[in-house]
């Protein structure tokens, strides 16, 4: 765990835009998983926990999307992450997060059954090593009847389909912490791939995978999500689905 605090506080030090990406809300807000969601939750107070939340941009976004658009009361908002960012944006965020500085990987999350009415998790699961053992518990802290969110890299994204015709790594993809240029060709894509550094991707995601661990730690997979637009999503690079727990 103190190797892994060590990467990711490296990583926000050397990046100022690290864990502060801008997503599609008006395309997740959109989806008809996400309007049942709303129907289901009704008029209730909503609580929420964002899982890797990085500096705070997805929950900054989303947390003023559902209160000033859907006219939604916001109960109680966590975040949990291995780094507590500086020049985050939690203090933007109403009412206040409560953060929870732990790994999520195969440990137990800290809250109780069923605390939570919406739970997002943007681009963590390809970091955990135990993957079932992690949906697990955002299934247990999730009220039945509630939304997860989950995005990952989708390694079967159309621009990775015609890297792999020519034998090259898929976008998303690392196999070390050192360099993301491994495997990668033509030399000038692989040019443009060194301003990047690694950030401890080790696991790999196509739709239908992420459809079927999902369903197998008790999810209803809901809807496909655009996360940086797109009109179809499982053909786009950053993939999200939405999901509601059985």
């Amino acid at each position: 765990m103190q190797v892994s605090e060590k990467f990711y506080e490296r990583l926000h030090r050397g990046d100022s835009g690290y864990g502060k990406n801008n997503y599609d809300i008006r395309r997740l807000t959109a989806a008809p998983a996400f309007k049942r969601w709303l129907e289901r939750q009704g008029q209730s107070p909503v609580r929420m926990l964002d899982i890797g939340c990085g500096k705070g941009q997805f929950l900054l976004d989303i947390s003023s999307t559902l209160s000033r658009q859907h006219n939604r009361v916001l109960k109680r908002i966590a975040v949990m992450d291995m780094v507590r960012a500086e020049g985050n944006l939690l203090d933007q965020i109403s009412p206040v997060p409560e953060f929870f500085q732990q790994s999520v990987d195969g440990e137990k999350l800290p809250f109780d059954d069923a605390s939570f009415d919406f739970v997002s998790c943007n681009h963590v699961l390809e970091h955990i090593f135990e993957t079932e053992k992690f949906l697990r518990e955002i299934r247990r802290v999730t009220q039945p009847g509630g939304l997860v969110v989950i995005s990952v890299p989708n390694v079967a994204a159309w621009m990775n389909r015609i890297f792999f015709l020519f034998c090259g790594q898929p976008l998303g993809s690392e196999v070390g912490t050192e360099s993301t240029t491994y495997g990668f060709w033509p030399a000038m894509l692989k040019d443009r791939l060194r301003q990047f550094e690694p950030s401890g991707h080790i696991r790999d995601f196509t739709p239908r995978l992420l459809h079927d661990l999902t369903a197998a730690c008790g999810f209803k997979p809901d809807g496909w999500w655009a996360q940086n637009g797109g009109l179809v999503a499982t053909w786009k690079r950053n993939l999200g689905i939405l999901l509601e727990p059985r």
